[in-house]
Formats: C-alpha cells, sequence, structure tokens
C-alpha cells in the first residue's frame, strides 16, 4: 500500500512516500481504509529530533497521522459492532502507524461511527483534539457555571475544548492574539477573549472572577501558555496541560493549593485500563458534532503528498482550527 512516513527523525524535509505491506486486523482491530487525516503538534514531536529521551520509541519506517476517518475494509476476531463498508473516524494508537496510508489498522473499541452531518475531513479534524478536549475537561471537572481558562483558543484542541466547555454551562476565557483567532474565540462561544500577547492574562482571570481566579486552566501550547495557566488558576483549582513542557511549578501551585494535571488523549486505552474509554469520550463528541453543538473548524485542506507542508504550517504556530489531510485522492 501506498503510505508517507520517515526512515529517520528529522524535519518536515524527512517526510517521504512509502510502499508497504497492507496491515492485517487482529483481535478486536477493524482495517480502515483511509479517506481523510489530519496534522496534530503529536505529530510534529514524533517526526522531530527529541531534545531528550523518546517518550514513545518507534520502529521505522514510521507512518504518522493521529486522526483518520473512512471506512472499513476487513474486520478482526471479537469485532461484532461494525461491518465492511462502515463509515467510521477516530485514533490511530500513538504507539502504532499512522493513517497517512492507505490502509490504517485501528482498535475497534476506540473508534466511532462517523456523524452523517461532517465530511470525512471534519470528521478527521474531531477525533484526537476533540477526545483530549472532552477528557481534559473530565479531568478538571469544573462545576456548573464556573469559569475556565482556554488557552491558544482558537488552536486544534483550544477551539473544541472553548465549544465543549460553553455547552457545559461553563463561562470560557479564551487567549488569542491576531485578529483571526479572537474573532474565532468569539464566534464559538468564549465569554471573554484575553490577548496573550498584550495583556496579564492572569490579572486578567483575576479581574474577572472578583479576585479569585479561574476554577481551571487549559494549557495547549506550553511555555508561556502553561505560565500563564497558572497564574490565572484560582486556589484549590486545576491546571491540565496536554504538553509535556518541563517547568518548575511546585512553588507556583503549593501555596494555592492548587494541582497540575498532565493528559495525553485516551490515556486510560493506551494504557489498558479501560479498553473503550476513548471510545466513549469520542461518542460522546461526535454526539453533540451531530447535534450541531460542537464543530471542527477546518481552516486548510492538503493532499497527502504536501505532508510536508501541513506539517511545516503546523510548526509556524499561525495555524487556527485543524489542518485536514486529503488521502484517498491525495497520493
Amino acid at each position: 500500500m501506498k503510505a508517507i512516513g520517515i526512515h529517520r527523525h528529522g524535519d518536515a524535509s524527512q517526510l517521504a512516500p512509502l510502499e508497504l505491506p497492507a496491515p492485517e486486523p487482529g483481535p478486536h482491530q477493524v482495517r480502515v481504509r483511509v479517506i481523510a487525516s489530519s496534522v496534530n503538534p503529536a505529530d510534529v514531536r514524533a517526526r522531530s529530533v527529541a531534545p531528550g529521551p523518546r517518550r514513545i520509541e518507534r520502529q521505522f519506517p514510521v507512518v504518522l497521522g493521529y486522526d483518520v476517518s473512512g471506512t472499513v475494509d476487513a474486520v478482526g476476531p471479537g469485532v461484532d459492532d461494525l461491518g465492511v463498508g462502515d463509515e467510521v473516524f477516530g485514533s490511530p494508537s500513538l504507539f502504532g502507524q499512522g493513517a497517512n496510508a492507505e490502509l490504517v489498522v485501528v482498535d475497534s473499541r476506540t473508534i466511532a461511527r462517523k456523524p452523517a452531518a461532517l465530511s470525512h475531513e471534519q470528521a478527521a479534524c474531531l477525533s484526537l483534539a476533540g477526545v483530549t478536549a472532552w477528557e481534559c475537561l473530565a479531568r478538571a471537572q469544573p462545576a456548573a457555571g464556573a469559569t475556565v481558562l482556554v488557552t491558544a483558543g482558537a488552536g486544534g484542541v483550544g477551539h473544541l475544548e472553548v465549544q465543549l466547555a460553553r455547552h457545559l454551562g461553563l463561562r470560557v476565557v479564551a487567549t488569542a492574539s491576531r485578529p483571526g483567532s479572537i474573532a474565532l474565540c468569539r464566534e464559538l462561544g468564549a465569554a471573554v477573549v484575553v490577548d496573550h500577547a498584550t495583556q496579564d492574562v492572569g490579572q486578567a482571570c483575576r479581574d474577572l472572577t472578583g479576585g479569585a481566579g479561574v476554577a481551571a486552566a487549559f494549557d495547549n501550547a506550553g511555555g508561556r501558555a502553561l505560565d500563564q495557566a497558572l497564574d490565572a488558576v484560582a486556589p484549590m483549582g486545576t491546571v491540565v496541560s496536554i504538553v509535556p513542557t518541563p517547568v518548575p511549578v511546585a512553588d507556583r501551585l503549593f501555596m494555592k493549593a492548587a494541582s497540575l494535571v498532565y493528559h495525553v488523549m485516551g490515556a486510560a486505552s493506551i494504557w489498558r485500563l479501560d479498553p473503550h474509554a476513548q471510545g466513549r469520550a469520542l461518542a460522546a463528541v461526535a454526539a453533540l458534532a451531530a447535534q450541531g453543538h460542537v464543530r471542527p473548524v477546518v481552516a486548510a485542506s492538503y493532499p497527502v503528498r504536501e505532508l510536508a507542508q501541513a506539517h511545516r504550517a503546523i510548526e509556524s504556530g499561525r495555524t487556527i482550527g485543524k489542518i485536514a489531510i486529503r488521502v484517498v485522492d491525495g497520493w
């Protein structure tokens, strides 16, 4: 089968065409004929030269692409709720081969049926980021009506987090700096948008909450965004970060008795604590998308042959929403 992947870690120029054997589905797995995929920061981290020990060791050649939407092509033993031809979407395992290929094998317990209201490109852009946003909100468990901070509110995870938080009855403060990003945050339901480039985010959050700070702060970018989240969170509040940023935090949180939680998409399924957890989260997000309560913003779409350009766009840090990858017709 055709694929695009890497033979070694490096910059986006390492992405190259591959010819690989078609994968066969094992127990609880289905093989999906890929129509669309997407690019996430996780792809960039997996491709790049790591500054320290790699968090996930991979065997080359590596096919990236941790979002998929397509049709079931084959089913393995133990799969009784999906059949050949069903339209599905989800996220391939972060430990395995991805969806920048004609075919990909995924655990049937972690995927969902594609909502009819979404195109394959939209569905591919909803899976990893949507599950991440849903699970981060679940980790923080803010009370209904609470004020929360979403950093990088127009980003891949952030723009979905804003919508989900709003749907859950939370007051959303989002950070953004460019006119298009600020406008998108407002359009998607943020009650307040703070310009993180020119404003003191922590002080703005305290001003909005009578001096207390936000009940939960979501770090979607690391670095300065994490710093702002640590400053903005209220005493006994929770910061949830999806970026492995090595920043000392104890002195920032200890006297507030606040918590920092790191989250990885589908962690309960990845670590075999609950093989159905990721699928349940995706099904919940899919239902909200079908009802029009959440929508993935597809800011750009590239054919898979231009995957390197899509990676460079993500690395620029200037994208809003998500970038889709057209696979079935993109070779």
